[in-house]
């Protein structure tokens, strides 16, 4: 079977860039990572993956080291690549992204991307600057605003905010993510009442989270215009086109959403 690559028609009309989200169609994995798992940490075969993302550099027509993904772990890290990282020999640039959320870049050519089985990707791209990254946000990541932190490093790099497109990829829909104290908590904490009233929706006993309106809501907040937001309506829990931990547990495959200049 063929891999699938998804896209959003706002990111789609723009010259010179490629951007994609995968399904669990096209792959060689097994089990919870049936078939195209593209997460290195998620307990499937290394062998498994590294044949899966040569599939998915063979469609981009990119050799695999230009495939930049990093190990996220729900915080706020944020990593540059330029032609310095390149320079660093294969277990070096393992270990440079270990422990970021995003990456970001202006070098044409590299894809990034960022893997996801209910968190939320999201895509940005400066048309003007030609700068692009790649963000993983769940819970912890928003609550950390890793999306105005990404959006404050396009600035630093010389783009205006008004410039900025994003899209965001396939995740857990708000029917399906029922959350606890520690999120609400968090929540709180960066987003005013009104907003949660919007994000945190109480449903029988418990609460729910839209983390995508959440996601759409600093990306407004950072200064990206409606009109320049798409957000994927897909729900990884319901659809199993996709990789979902909530779903299959934490021992599943993870979804790849990514971006290049070209």
């Amino acid at each position: 079977m063929p891999i699938t690559l998804e896209q959003c028609d706002l990111f789609g009309r723009q010259e010179n860039l490629r951007h994609f989200f995968t399904t669990v169609e096209g792959g060689c994995s097994n089990g919870n990572y049936s078939t195209f798992n593209l997460g290195a940490y998620c307990g499937d075969l290394p062998e498994n993956v590294k044949a899966n993302r040569k599939i998915l550099c063979q469609e981009l027509n990119i050799s695999p080291e230009r495939l930049i993904v990093p190990r996220e772990i729900h915080k706020d890290g944020i990593f540059l690549i330029d032609e310095s990282f390149f320079e660093k020999d294969e277990e070096e640039r393992i270990q440079t992204l270990l422990e970021s959320d995003a990456l970001i870049t202006r070098m044409k050519g590299i894809c990034l991307g960022v893997t996801t089985a209910d968190c939320v990707p999201i895509l940005l791209y400066a048309p003007k600057t030609k700068i692009i990254a790649a963000v993983h946000a769940g819970w912890r990541g928003i609550a950390c605003e890793i999306i105005a932190k990404a959006i404050e490093c396009f600035e630093q790099m010389g783009a205006e905010r008004d410039e900025l497109i994003a899209c965001t990829g396939p995740c857990i829909s708000v029917d399906a993510y029922q959350v606890g104290k520690e999120l609400i908590d968090g929540f709180s904490l960066v987003f005013s009442a009104e907003e949660m009233s919007q994000i945190c929706i109480k449903k029988g006993d418990g609460f729910h989270a839209d983390l995508r309106n959440a996601a759409y809501i600093q990306l407004k907040n950072a200064g990206i215009d409606a009109k320049n937001i798409s957000i994927h309506s897909g729900c990884t829990f319901s659809d199993k086109r996709y990789f979902s931990a909530r779903r299959q547990t934490v021992q599943s495959g993870r979804l790849l959403s990514g971006i290049l200049l070209i």
